[in-house]
């Protein structure tokens, strides 16, 4: 059975490798200009859905609520209480592995949103209090400019390697994936050796 980290890494895995396949209709909606986050979701959710058998997933859930964990329900804004995808692995009793996922876009047309995107999904994911399973955030960035060296993310240590998807037309996606946690202790972070 694996361990939480190589769960959480497999499950990003999985996801990025079906973008990969994606790779003609990324490029066509990086240059449509638009918002594309929702599908993204979508596509999260098949690539594990598809692998659940085989994996085996126990459960592969789209829009989660964070209720279902024990967060308590914030009035106002819905998609407070909604993640993007909650993916649990094999049930070994007490070492039971869990992902709770939020998916974030960056693109040039939403340059100026995606700070306070980010921020909210941090905030969002610090609510679960998880310490042994995965709280993470996913940044798919689609811009010209890469990288995330400034803003929220530029202390905070990735899961893994960010897997880069060329595409057809020129330019490339990058994906990245961050363990986030209230105490930064608990993330789940590969070690150097």
């Amino acid at each position: 059975m694996p361990d939480s980290l190589a769960f959480s890494v497999d499950v990003f895995r999985t996801v990025c490798d079906r973008l990969l396949s994606k790779a003609a209709d990324l490029q066509l909606l990086v240059e449509s200009g638009d918002s594309f986050e929702e599908w993204l979701n979508w596509e999260a959710f098949l690539a594990c859905k598809f692998r659940q058998e085989h994996y085996p997933f126990c459960e592969v859930s789209p829009k989660p609520t964070y209720a279902s964990e024990g967060v308590a329900t914030e009035a106002g804004d819905p998609d407070r209480n909604l993640g993007d995808l909650r993916v649990g692995g094999p049930n070994d009793g007490a070492d039971h592995c869990w992902l709770f996922a939020e998916i974030v876009l960056l693109h040039d047309d939403s340059s100026s949103e995606w700070l306070k995107k980010i921020e909210a999904n941090l905030e969002k994911l610090k609510r679960l209090g998880w310490k042994k399973s995965a709280a993470l955030l996913i940044v798919v960035d689609a811009r010209r400019a890469e990288g995330l060296a400034n803003g929220p993310l530029q202390d905070r240590t990735a899961l893994t390697d960010p897997f880069v998807i060329p595409l057809p037309g020129g330019g490339k996606f990058v994906v990245n994936a961050f363990d986030i946690k209230t105490n930064r202790a608990d993330t789940l972070t590969l070690t150097a050796g």
